[in-house]
């Protein structure tokens, strides 16, 4: 830096020791230079503080210009905190101040402030988020994310080390489990610091509302009102996506509470309705919603009756009224618990759904009606009633028309309990005897089968009337006159019965002129059979008829004579004959359509040849051999009435659209899982029928029947490292097959295999779902599954890991004496181990020594516990005055396989995971009955520097074992009191010696004390009189003369006591 008035250049300006480590010494160089015109003095001073160091050679002379002077500054880190002082440089008695720092090494840690994981839907997937923390610093630094709300919100690493100058991806998971909205706060612990990370979000229910159409308020219940059986009623709703995302659905309708339907009486027995789906349905039942989509539904109330199949009409009455409800749902597809638990779907909307069906009750009075004879041209009339005995409902009626009859009205409508006069007027217009049927039609409101949404009036009811009228006209023909006798049998006009063949005379005329010809073959000409019987259609002609007289139409016709049959000339009238050209037109007209009858009828049997071809007689080879070992199928009668019911179709109205129901599905549940499970599948389609199957994209209604679930795997409390293993169940009610996949994200399941199946219909499989943690910690997480590559959804995956351990039977062991131990092993108790893990624990019991140490033992020490096994632990006090009646144990379980399974570069878990337990060992000793008989001991005269013993008598008269102990066992010099502490067993007794070694003629009266646990002490006395002994032996000498050699000669002498007192004395 340049300093203009003093006309010198300081580098630097200021210096700086950033990132030091301690003990390291740190070196930089300051350069001071005159820049000015003339000399200058330059001195440069060191800094106050002894850490920083000056190294320079001040020139005594001024710095001639464009000289400089260098100096050293030299930092040794004596500790980690920041240093701060100055050097002086002066100029010619001006002084410049030149800072000094030093930083010490240190990590700089930031984070992302704010995470938003936007808005989601509650289906169980995990949304993954991504921050960094990051180390500008010159250190590593270790640093921790913690969580502690209330949402599944993860952080993978939550815990690791940063190195400096390089950051750390977090990964952030929520699973959207449950309705909340999330305003929450994760804290990043580093560096002594904390850091706030803002996490915000909303997460939304899958729901479907029904709206009003006009008011569009929220349906729950949808009521049609009543009808006539046999009408259809139609309402309008609106299904509305109340979230973020898109949804399928599939309607169902649930059979399984009781409705009118059910609770017949006994007098309507003969009468059947529709099934429930086929009296209610709605459509689209099925589809999907795109994100808050509003679609329109129809629901639909077709009541229907039919009457027995075996039954007297007459005797049938209406049928009943009858209020039928029911509840329908609208199932979000998804996981599911089952289709036997449909109704505790949390994911559905229930909609109660109600209609009335009312029979049509309408009477005709009278039911026949007889009119007189009526001359064409004139007509006749008369009156009939109808009656709508209803007491709700009108009816709308009409009566179609009937040929020769008029009616007037012929349509109406009929209010509850109305009756209306109808003119029914007779006008013939051909002659006879007329029987007709007037039919009075009730019109109701029957859905267009082209147009399901439309209706149209149908008749759905009828009642007939029978009308019966003699009807002729005022010119007669002459009727036809019989005559006996060999005369004609019609005496008429000539010629006026010329089309009267030979096959309809009749074989018993009593009297004609043919005088039953047909029966007569005396006079044929031609006995052949094949030459009659081509006469059986030729008209025939009567004696009276000339040759003029028969003109037929056809000159194709031939007469021939009633006896003979000879054929016989007929006259070709031109005026009334087809002429050559008419009948060539004829023929043609006849042969075109001949002709193209002909080849419909050919076309025909080609489609339906060509379809037998491709099914049966085309080019796939299936690889059978025809006669090899195969036999004809036994076909049994219930076989063939089984294929006679799949092949009636019954006819009842919606059956295109009918609903599933909660029976049905959960029928075809329990079957399925009645059924074995399928194993060693496929993992990718193989066959050609597979593959179609595969790749077919199924509808919300088809996707509904493949149950995926349960929708929650709960692999409860696992321990870190160690995999297990739970079912994921795929239950595939369809008649194909589906491929299914499993898709792994998480790391903690990357041992699940197979990830892909292909699964027959109507099957049952399972997924093993492997789950192996790292993380200790709750780990909530998705596993999503698609369905033929196209339908994806989510199962909630929930574990908390932990590290090993076990569970203690009690953490205070009060010992106790057993009765039927010895008393030296009596006082034990055994502690039971449980393991509630799904890894082997091993475990290691330290003491904790107290001061007085400790009397306490537990067996098996060390050990290995397996997998939700137990082992018992027995504790063992050793029981003494002095032994410690309580204690502490230090329990170690850590895992057998962490150092196995954890990776080296892990940093989100250390090997070894410890857990500690403590067990409080508490011995109870109950408090003893005793007595001691002699609580004096007098030793009387004992002698002196020679031992006497003496002993006492503690008896334990009491239940519970005595622990004793000799307050002061050496109460004075030459006295042993032994044993100084022990035991008696519950009802029995122990001596205790006294042993005095007297160096002095003294007079003694000693007190000790007697401590048993738990009572007070008892002061023992022992009393006595130390002499000196006088002792005489009478032999002075013992003579033993000659002994030879290898033998041996005794000698008897003798000890006299003159004390008094009986000693033993011994000799050595």
């Amino acid at each position: 830096m340049r300093y203009k008035e003093h006309g010198i250049v300081i580098e630097p300006n200021e210096i700086e020791f950033p990132h030091v480590i301690q003990n390291n010494a740190y070196r930089q160089t300051i350069h001071v230079k005159n820049v000015g015109n003339k000399s200058k003095r330059i001195q440069i001073f060191r800094p106050a503080i002894k850490d920083f160091q000056l190294i320079v050679n001040n020139p005594d002379q001024p710095v001639p210009p464009g000289l400089e002077v260098t100096g050293v500054v030299e930092y040794v880190a004596k500790s980690n905190q920041e240093q701060r002082d100055i050097i002086v440089v002066d100029i010619d008695g001006q002084e410049i101040q030149i800072p000094l720092f030093a930083f010490p090494a240190r990590p700089e840690i930031s984070v992302d402030e704010l995470i938003d994981f936007g808005v989601h839907v509650a289906d169980n997937k995990t949304v993954y988020k991504t921050i960094f923390v990051r180390n500008t610093g010159s250190t590593a630094a270790p640093y921790k994310i913690e969580y502690k709300g209330e949402h599944p919100i993860g952080f993978s690493p939550h815990s690791a080390v940063i190195q400096p100058n390089s950051s750390i991806t977090v990964e952030v998971s929520l699973l959207t489990s449950m309705v909340t909205e999330i305003n929450d706060t994760a804290t990043l612990d580093a560096c002594h610091k904390t850091h706030e990370i803002k996490l915000i979000g909303k997460i939304m229910n899958r729901r479907l509302c029904l709206l009003h159409p006009k008011t569009s308020e929220e349906l729950q219940k949808l009521n049609f009102g009543s009808c006539y059986y046999g009408c259809d009623l139609t309402a309008l709703a609106i299904l509305y996506n109340d979230s973020p995302e898109s949804v399928a659905y599939s309607a169902l309708i649930d059979d399984s509470k009781p409705t009118d339907l059910d609770q017949e009486e006994t007098s309507y027995v003969e009468y059947t309705m529709n099934p429930l789906n086929s009296i209610i349905t709605v459509f689209p039942n099925q589809g999907i919603l795109n994100p808050f989509e509003k679609r329109p539904l129809f629901f639909r109330f077709s009541p229907r009756t039919y009457p027995p199949k075996q039954a007297f009409a007459t005797t049938l009455d209406l049928p009943p009224r009858r209020d039928i409800a029911a509840f329908m749902y609208f199932e979000l597809l998804g996981a599911s618990p089952g289709l036997s638990n449909i109704e505790h779907s949390k994911t559905k909307l229930e909609i109660a759904v109600a209609g009335t069906a009312l029979p049509v009750i309408l009477s005709l009075e009278p039911q026949a009606l007889q009119y007189q004879l009526t001359y064409i041209g004139q007509k006749s009339e008369q009156f009939i009633h109808i009656y709508n005995q209803s007491d709700h409902k009108s009816i709308d009626f009409r009566f179609p028309s009937i040929a020769n009859f008029a009616i007037q009205p012929a349509s109406g409508k009929l209010k509850p309990r109305e009756k209306l006069k109808i003119l029914v007027t007779f006008i013939p217009h051909q002659i006879g005897n007329i029987n007709k049927t007037l039919v009075c039609e009730v019109l109701g409101a029957v859905v267009n089968p082209n147009a399901p949404v439309y209706t149209q009036s149908k008749p759905i009811h009828q009642t007939q009337c029978l009308l019966t009228g003699d009807a002729a006209v005022i010119t007669e023909i002459p009727a036809e006159k019989f005559n006996m006798g060999l005369k004609p049998i019609i005496s008429n006009e000539v010629g006026i019965n010329v089309n009267t063949t030979q096959d309809s005379l009749k074989r018993f005329y009593p009297r004609a002129a043919v005088l039953n010809s047909a029966n007569d073959t005396i006079h044929n000409k031609r006995a052949s059979t094949t030459y009659l019987n081509n006469f059986k259609k030729h008209k025939v002609s009567f004696p009276n008829d000339r040759a003029r007289s028969i003109g037929p139409f056809n000159r194709e016709d031939s007469f021939i004579t009633p006896f003979t049959k000879e054929e016989r000339y007929n006259y070709i009238d031109p005026d009334y004959a087809y002429t050559d050209e008419e009948r060539k037109q004829i023929e043609m007209h006849e042969n075109m359509y001949n002709q193209l009858f002909d080849e419909q009828r050919y076309q025909r049997s080609e489609v339906k040849r060509t379809k037998e071809y491709k099914k049966y007689d085309n080019e796939t080879d299936l690889g059978i051999k025809p006669g090899n070992g195969l036999d004809s199928p036994h076909i049994t009668l219930q076989d063939v009435e089984k294929n006679v019911n799949k092949a009636i179709i019954p006819s009842y109205p919606n059956w295109k659209y009918r609903l599933p129901t909660t029976s049905e599905l959960a029928e075809q549940e329990q079957t399925l899982l009645h059924k074995p499970l399928k194993e060693g599948l496929n993992s990718v389609p193989t066959t050609q029928r597979e593959k179609n199957d595969c790749a077919i994209l199924l509808s919300p209604s088809q996707l509904f029947k493949i149950v995926v679930g349960p929708p929650e795997l709960n692999f409860g409390e696992v321990c870190v490292n160690a995999p297990v293993t739970k079912f994921l169940s795929v239950l595939n009610n369809l008649d194909q097959y589906i491929l299914v996949q499993i898709d792994v994200d998480s790391a903690a399941l990357k041992m699940t295999s197979p990830l892909c199946q292909v699964i027959p219909g109507k099957s049952h499989v399972q997924f093993p779902i492997t789950f192996e943690p790292t993380q200790i910690g709750l780990y909530q997480r998705s596993l999503s599954y698609i369905i033929n590559n196209f339908y994806r959804h989510y199962v909630k995956i929930i574990a908390d890991v932990r590290v090993p351990t076990v569970q203690l039977s009690t953490e205070k062991l009060l010992i106790r004496s057993l009765s039927h131990l010895l008393a030296e092993d009596s006082f034990r108790k055994v502690v039971h181990l449980y393991n509630p893990l799904n890894a082997p624990a091993e475990f290691r019991w330290i003491p904790i020594i107290g001061p007085k140490g400790t009397a306490f033992s537990i067996r098996p020490a060390t050990g290995v516990i397996e997998p939700y096994q137990t082992i018992d632990s027995e504790v063992v006090w050793y029981g003494s005055t002095q032994a410690p009646l309580e204690n502490f144990f230090t329990l170690h379980v850590y895992s057998t396989n962490d150092s196995r399974k954890v990776p080296a570069n892990s940093s989100s878990i250390t090997p070894n995971n410890e857990t500690t337990l403590t067990l409080q060992c508490i011995a109870q000793v109950g408090k003893a009955k005793f007595k001691i008989p002699e609580k004096r001991v007098n030793f009387g005269l004992i002698p002196i520097n020679m031992t006497s013993k003496k002993s006492f008598t503690i008896v334990n008269e009491g239940t519970n074992h005595l622990f004793y102990q000799i307050t002061d066992p050496n109460p004075c010099s030459g006295v042993v009191i032994n044993p100084a502490n022990g035991l008696v067993s519950a009802g029995s007794q122990t001596s205790i010696t006294i042993e005095v070694t007297p160096i002095e003629l003294i007079k003694f009266d000693i007190k000790f004390g007697l401590k048993v646990l738990g009572q007070k002490e008892q002061e023992i006395r022992m009393t006595g009189e130390v002499i000196e002994p006088d002792l005489n032996i009478p032999e002075d000498e013992f003579n033993f003369g000659g002994v030879p050699i290898l033998m041996k000669a005794t000698k008897q002498f003798h000890i006299e006591n003159k004390v008094g007192e009986k000693e033993i004395i011994f000799f050595y």
